[in-house]
């Protein structure tokens, strides 16, 4: 059966609109599945961000030159990073790329000028030390390397994704040899009670 990852994509949003796009194509091009709740919102509930990165396979990180908008309850954390640091905690296996500093440069931004760069800095340190992390400077990069890994995991027995309905087997057929098992069961059962009080 062929199966199907749900891939959760993590990023900052103005200045990484490119990458993102090139990340959501490219694992649908893979034939998977990509989920993340900034395809769909800007701002959301951390339920839907909780529940859609539960359900998905694997978690990718797109760092680029923003920390992100911080949380509602806890401006110190962006959505982005507590996204990474969910994923982690639920046991997700995480991937992550790196805009290089020439790219971000063609990037008609000023990122030293907008606020939490330097969480952004501790941010960029942590995730290199904790999770296999590619440095890219195009969106090709990223499509590469999207397919290569995926196709790593989608070979692992742990991850269960996602099948198409015509793969499931007919579980109609598996219920009628269950009901005819349980029903030859009892009158094996019925004929060994009455075998019993025979020979009693």
């Amino acid at each position: 059966m062929r199966k199907k990852l749900q891939v959760y994509i993590s990023s900052t949003y103005a200045d990484l609109v490119e990458e993102r796009h090139a990340a959501v194509e490219a694992v649908l091009e893979a034939g998977h599945i990509p989920a993340g709740v900034g395809l769909f919102f800007k701002e959301t509930q951390m339920g839907i961000i909780k529940r859609s990165i539960d359900e998905s396979d694997v978690y990718i990180l797109i760092l680029g030159g923003f920390y992100g908008l911080t949380l509602r309850d806890d401006e110190s954390k962006s959505y982005t990073h507590w996204e990474y640091d969910y994923a982690g905690e639920v046991g997700k296996p995480r991937f992550a790329f790196v805009v290089t500093d020439e790219a971000l440069e063609q990037k008609p931004y000023d990122f030293e000028l907008g606020g939490y760069y330097q969480k952004l800095q501790e941010f960029k340190r942590s995730v290199l030390e904790e999770i296999p992390t590619f440095y890219v400077e195009d969106v090709q990069h990223i499509q590469l390397v999207i397919h290569d890994q995926l196709q790593e995991y989608a070979g692992r027995d742990d991850l269960c994704g996602w099948f198409s309905g015509k793969d499931v087997p007919d579980v109609q057929k598996l219920w009628e040899e269950n009901a005819s098992l349980l029903r030859e069961n009892a009158k094996l059962n019925a004929e060994l009670e009455e075998n019993k009080k025979t020979s009693e």
